[in-house]
């Protein structure tokens, strides 16, 4: 009972006896007595409950090799073993040490593999690889088999069976539910590229839109300021100043007070808009007729806008 409660209990440690030099050869010589295997462990291979897989001499030392390599660098615990030697029988030999073996009837070699795990139970600590082992070592070990053998019962032998159906069965469980994972992983992954490719073309053609608008909202301003600076071309400017204003400003910049002989008056509005005041004096010719000329003393231009005053009297108005 003892060793069926650690063959299966933590990894499912397992090797066979086989009958081959490797796995493409034949199982047992048509000359031989077969060996026996009535503890060999069924695996699933190809839905046949009886087949089992071989442990050649040359494929035992080759996994011996591996695990050796995980030994070193601390990595081989229960787990690693189990999926190292996943499918083979073994035989226990102590608390924490179990042998797997291979046999070459033709060749008539005998090869073992100890392993022997650390205190805890946990670590592979030692791995020993015994090549051709001697007759003494296999009629210890075939005793050993034998006595194992004995205290299965065939309860066991089912019990065995069916937590090897059932590890199989979680692993397949365990497959589906990693494949259903990867493929909603995936989906949601596809669903939130889509996504992300959709607002990256709308923030596009956000900015497109808001690109446009920007341009035609400054080629509206331009069209606008190109139309304020036309109109202010065309129009005058604002007349602040009016005419009475006008030929007010210029008796006090020449000084001609109210009764002064001197005439000041608006003429007219030159091509810029501006007030053209006339300063003159009437002259008498003939006294007894009255006939007079005027005898211009200046022609003045003030700006509506802002009043400023310009003797323009040389341009002969």
């Amino acid at each position: 009972m003892k060793m069926l409660k650690v063959a299966f209990g933590v990894p499912l440690l397992a090797i066979l006896l086989a009958a081959c030099s490797d796995e493409s050869s034949e199982t047992v010589s048509q000359k031989e007595e077969p060996i026996e295997k009535s503890t060999a462990v069924h695996t699933k291979e190809n839905g046949n409950k009886t087949a089992v897989k071989e442990s050649s001499p040359n494929t035992l030392q080759t996994k011996a090799s591996t695990i050796k390599k995980a030994v070193n660098s601390k990595e081989a615990d229960r787990d690693y073993l189990l999926n190292v030697m996943n499918g083979y029988q073994y035989i226990q030999v102590g608390d924490n040490q179990y042998i797997y073996y291979g046999i070459n009837q033709e060749q008539n070699v005998f090869c073992m593999m100890e392993v022997n795990f650390d205190a805890s139970g946990d670590y592979v600590e030692n791995i020993n690889f015994v090549d051709n082992a001697s007759e003494e070592q296999i009629a210890l070990l075939q005793n050993q088999i034998q006595e194992q053998q004995k205290q299965l019962s065939d309860l066991e032998q089912q019990q065995m069976e069916k937590e090897l159906d059932d590890y199989y069965a979680q692993l397949e469980e365990d497959r589906q539910k990693e494949e259903e994972a990867q493929a909603k992983a995936d989906a949601e992954a596809e669903a939130q590229a889509e996504a992300d490719r959709k607002a990256e073309e709308e923030r596009l053609a956000e900015e497109e839109k808001k690109q446009q608008e920007e341009e035609e909202a400054q080629a509206k301003a331009d069209e606008e300021e190109e139309d304020t600076e036309a109109l202010e071309e065309e129009e005058p400017a604002e007349q602040t100043v009016s005419q009475e204003q006008a030929i007010q400003l210029v008796r006090d910049q020449q000084g001609i007070s109210e009764d002064s002989p001197l005439f000041v008056t608006y003429d007219h509005v030159d091509d810029s808009g501006n007030y053209i005041i006339h300063v003159y004096e009437n002259v008498v010719d003939n006294e007894e007729t009255g006939e007079e000329h005027t005898a211009t003393q200046g022609w003045y231009q003030v700006s509506p806008s802002d009043g400023s005053i310009t003797d323009v009297t040389v341009d002969g108005y």
